[in-house]
């Protein structure tokens, strides 16, 4: 009996383990196709065929084209994500210094993983191509906004703690997040080095001037004698 139990078990963790290969097969595969081929030219057949597995594997685990790819758009946010909060781990960083982090780990996603910035690039410029809306997206909506909520966080706590000027925390955060996105689709355009600047120094160059207008310095007042608010 103690065998026959090991045993069973064993065998449902290999079923466990192949069933989390093929998902990733297919996830894989379709990754590498919206990459080449783009969203719209891309079929079910396609991936199938790359992954090696039947079209009717592909329904096993995914209900549809649209389904597989905001997988993978959930992906991309989580990687980022890891990203973002690894950069900002170090003890004894301020507000601005985070700011920066977070900042130049989206550059850094965007350089190590093209692949999920193009399918996170495609959702937020042509959703109205995707099916109507699904309890999946809302999901992942709620990812997208739990990364915004973060950078808000941290310009909340620089407030607190005055190294920030007092501002509206999220207007500045969708600021921040518009500097950020804006400029890697100029790189995404290819018109980045057609102004003979890198995007690395253009985003070098956006944060000192944003950080300016948000960095506390004494004396900065409004008309009115009070603190100039953002």
């Amino acid at each position: 009996m103690f065998f026959t139990y090991w045993g069973f078990m064993s065998t449902r963790a290999r079923s466990i383990a192949d069933k989390q290969q093929r998902r990733r097969l297919l996830k894989d595969a379709a990754r590498e196709l919206f990459f080449e081929k783009g969203y719209r030219d891309t079929t079910i057949e396609m991936i199938t065929d790359r992954a090696g597995v039947s079209t009717g594997t592909f329904y096993l685990y995914f209900k549809s084209k649209e389904e597989i790819y905001m997988a993978l758009y959930g992906d991309g946010i989580d990687i980022f994500h890891r990203m973002a909060e690894q950069a900002i781990s170090w003890p004894g960083m301020g507000a601005l210094a985070r700011l920066s982090a977070i900042a130049h780990a989206y550059h850094r996603f965007y350089v190590e993983h093209t692949e999920y910035f193009d399918i996170l690039a495609f959702i937020h410029l042509h959703e109205t191509t995707l099916k109507e809306r699904t309890e999946m997206s809302a999901a992942l909506d709620a990812k997208a906004i739990a990364l915004l909520k973060m950078i808000e966080r941290v310009i909340s706590e620089g407030i607190k703690g005055e190294e920030l000027a007092r501002m509206d925390p999220w207007k500045a955060t969708n600021v921040l997040w518009g500097m950020m996105d804006g400029l890697v689709m100029l790189a995404e355009r290819k018109n980045v080095m057609v102004m003979g600047v890198s995007l690395e120094d253009l985003f070098k160059n956006a944060l000192e001037i944003i950080f300016y207008g948000m960095a506390r310095r004494e004396g900065r007042q409004s008309e009115n004698g009070k603190e100039t608010t953002v």
